[in-house]
């Protein structure tokens, strides 16, 4: 637990997730997409409810920036090189960094359940677990890696009723361990929203200057109704088909016909 004082007066913050509540999981929810010092100040006040806004205020640049140093930890990538975990006598694989073997539906799905978590009024803390149980799953049965026909997924095939049973199970999972799977999906959304950044690109008005950095936004329902229009279209078959279609694959040609399109519209 770490201690800090402000005009002589305790406060304590916790050190890692392992020692935070549910309720300063909670609490944290809605800032966690993106690390700043607005952000960090934010689960500051949270985590601390006897800090007073003229303590704060009276804080020089250096120090705000030593209290907010406090809670970095919240933000960091950790466990990145964790593959699995094990639950109730199950063991769970984590998808690929940068999500990089995940299919359109478990993305989809994952960007609805973070939405969910991270609402800043009333986040729903089930969500995260829905979130877990749909990128982490157990390993394929029979894998053969040697195998020509073998696809590359490690992990068994995404299945919603299975999912919703195991995020009832993952309730009690370690709060610590839960974030290192959203840390996981977070740092595969900034790459996403990086790699594919004309896909994501508003036309800016004309003499108005350049586009502003996108930023995710919405109930996270997007990447579904994309899905939906994917399989309207039958660009990857059927919805069933375009639902298991790896996401970059998905993505990658998607922010390339939008890349194509205002580059057509320009001329």
């Amino acid at each position: 637990m770490i201690r800090f004082r402000l005009d002589n007066r305790p406060h304590f913050l916790p050190e890692h997730w392992g020692e935070a509540t549910p309720a300063q999981l909670r609490a944290a929810a809605p800032h966690l997409a993106h690390d700043s010092v607005a952000a960090r100040l934010a689960v500051v006040r949270a985590w601390c409810p006897k800090l007073r806004d003229k303590d704060v205020r009276k804080l020089t640049p250096d120090q705000l920036w030593d209290v907010c140093a406090l809670v970095g930890w919240a933000w960091q990538l950790e466990g990145a090189a964790l593959t699995q975990f094990e639950h109730r006598s199950r063991t769970y694989l984590l998808p690929e960094p940068k999500l990089l073997d995940a299919v359109l539906v478990e993305y989809a799905l994952a960007s609805v359940y973070f939405h969910q978590f991270a609402k800043p009024q009333n986040p729903q803390l089930t969500a995260l677990d829905s979130l877990v149980a749909t990128l982490c799953r157990p390993a394929v049965a029979g894998l053969d890696e040697n195998d020509p026909t073998w696809d590359g997924q490690r992990r068994e095939k995404y299945n919603a009723k299975l999912a919703e049973a195991r995020a009832l199970e993952l309730v009690d999972l370690p709060i610590a361990l839960k974030m290192v799977v959203l840390h996981r999906f977070l740092d595969a959304e900034r790459f996403i929203h990086q790699a594919y950044a004309d896909l994501f690109k508003k036309a800016a008005p004309a003499g108005e200057g350049p586009v502003p950095k996108p930023k995710p936004a919405g109930d996270g329902t997007q990447v579904l109704e994309v899905l939906a229009d994917l399989a309207e279209q039958g660009t990857y078959g059927t919805y069933e088909q375009a639902s298991y279609t790896r996401v970059h694959t998905v993505l990658f040609n998607l922010a390339k016909k939008a890349r194509r399109r205002r580059e057509a519209e320009r001329e």
